[in-house]
């Protein structure tokens, strides 16, 4: 929503600023950090701070004036980044070991939430009052969740209040729990195989998501009716992602992972292929539908091969690639390819290949087996890791 005034306040192209979305790569490099500070401090006070950093760089960037200073507030909305939504997974594990995948899913729901409710109304306010109001509005909102995470947030529930098992048959179906840490699961198979396939699934966002407004209005759709294709888009990732958690409670994480990036893959296929043409709503609610179990399963298919007492710092290790690699190479390659073709279609081609190859690599991966001292935990004791 924010591309196309900057550009035309400050005369940037947009390489310049999709640059800015590559220093993301700040939070890659922080994550092995925070994900063992989750680990050993908790989630309250990592969230609340993050969430704090990330309101003040939302807030400061309504008053920015000049490039350096775009860059320098991306810089610090990515060290609030990781934070944010790192220690979900493990507030998901120790809360609900028993619905995960639903509960995952409900969570992660909040990111969709703001695209169909948000976008349309932060994009009324940068067209009516412009983009300074836009930033100053999320800022706020991002700092009331602050306060909130404070207030609300605890690693686990009471002593006596976990959850307990409600359907015989998805408790006879959960997998083992598995107990890793980081140095044992460096040493499997499955641990690269993982971190390449949610490095790949992790290009939709800057490699397609960021670019779906700007390339519909390239293709000559005005920017309301671009700002609606990425409403109906996250209006159906809301939809779905709850569908996908109770997939993954039935079909395993990976399994439902792999379903998941291919309908992404061959959806991007169908956004370029369509073009201009009606057929583009069809292709962008496919495409949607994938989309949606992208979040809740990357956290999935790493709490269900290497389980909950070390997810931070295995998490984090794995975003050390999944943050860094897509943030410097798709925004970079997208600005790139459309300041010299004028189109995003190359781009977004490139993408449907990388989430392909991503399907492959989570499909060839395999729970490893774990035997010693950290041996798999019964599922029973999930909650109390």
């Amino acid at each position: 929503m924010f591309v196309k005034p900057l550009a035309d306040e400050f005369g940037w192209t947009r390489t310049q600023i999709n640059l800015s979305l590559s220093i993301g790569l700040i939070a890659g490099l922080l994550s092995p950090l925070v994900g063992w500070v989750v680990d050993r401090y908790g989630s309250r006070p990592i969230m609340t701070a993050s969430l704090a950093i990330v309101a003040t760089a939302f807030l400061l960037r309504a008053a920015m004036t000049e490039l350096w200073q775009w860059y320098a507030l991306s810089a610090l909305l990515a060290v609030g980044s990781p934070g944010t939504f790192m220690p979900v997974g493990k507030l998901i594990g120790a809360w609900f070991p028993h619905t995960r995948g639903r509960m995952m899913g409900t969570a992660i729901t909040g990111n969709n939430v703001f695209g169909l409710v948000g976008v349309p109304l932060i994009n009324m306010v940068i067209v009516g009052h412009g983009w300074r109001l836009g930033y100053t509005i999320i800022g706020s909102l991002v700092a009331a969740m602050a306060v909130i995470a404070w207030l609300v947030i605890r690693d686990r529930p009471p002593a006596g209040q976990e959850q307990q098992p409600r359907e015989a048959r998805a408790s006879r179906r959960r997998l083992p729990e598995a107990s890793f840490n980081i140095r044992e699961a460096v040493r499997t198979p499955a641990f690269w195989l993982i971190m390449a396939g949610l490095t790949c699934s992790s290009f939709s966002y800057p490699s397609f998501m960021t670019q779906l407004i700007p390339h519909m209005e390239a293709e000559g759709w005005d920017a309301s009716r671009a700002t609606l294709a990425l409403t109906a888009l996250a209006g159906v990732a809301l939809g779905s992602k709850l569908t996908w958690g109770w997939l993954s409670e039935r079909f395993t994480a990976r399994i439902s992972f792999v379903v998941a990036i291919l309908i992404m893959a061959s959806g991007v296929a169908l956004v370029v292929l369509a073009r201009d043409s009606v057929l583009v709503w069809p292709a962008i609610v496919y495409f949607g539908m994938g989309f949606g179990g992208i979040g809740p399963l990357m956290s999935l298919v790493i709490l269900e091969t290497f389980g909950l007492k070390n997810y931070g710092s295995i998490q984090g290790t794995i975003s050390l690639v999944t943050a860094i690699v897509p943030v410097m190479v798709g925004p970079y390659l997208a600005g790139r390819l459309f300041d010299s073709t004028g189109s995003y279609r190359a781009s977004f081609w490139i993408a449907a290949a990388i989430f392909t190859v991503g399907a492959v690599c989570v499909a060839a991966a395999r729970r490893p087996h774990q035997t010693g001292a950290s041996s798999p935990a019964r599922a029973t004791d999930v909650g109390h890791e």
